[in-house]
């Protein structure tokens, strides 16, 4: 997905790997995804890592699956170092649409900092 206008200097890319439905919707309305976006960043591009799932993983093989699995047990990991975002066992869309505030918000603050641009999650005029 690509946060701003695809190809632009001032946008920001990533990908996400997840097994939400919701999640893969989600995006589409919110960002620009698809062949441009990964054309954009290229064989050695520069991009945000991500990767989501609902993490309820099934504990024997008669359990059933659940409709909307989350597990009670979340872990919701940033690293700035290396651009990636790991979340596991939430669907809250803030933990689960990692191109939002976990990229727009705490990734790009120190993507920010260490390129001399600010990050801003919201703006009150």
């Amino acid at each position: 997905h690509t946060m701003g206008p695809v190809g632009s200097p001032l946008s920001e890319n990533g990908v996400e790997l997840t097994d939400s439905p919701y999640v893969v919707q989600s995006m589409k309305i919110m960002t620009r995804m698809g062949q441009p976006t990964v054309d954009s960043i290229g064989d050695d591009g520069d991009f945000v890592r991500g990767v989501h799932s609902l993490g309820a993983p099934l504990t024997s093989p008669k359990q059933e699956d659940a409709c909307w699995p989350c597990n009670e047990t979340k872990y919701i990991t940033h690293f700035p170092e290396t651009k990636t975002i790991k979340s596991i066992g939430s669907g809250y869309g803030g933990n689960a649409l990692l191109g939002k505030k976990c990229f727009a918000l705490r990734i790009a603050s120190t993507m920010a900092r260490d390129q001399g641009w600010l990050a801003e999650h919201m703006l009150i005029l």
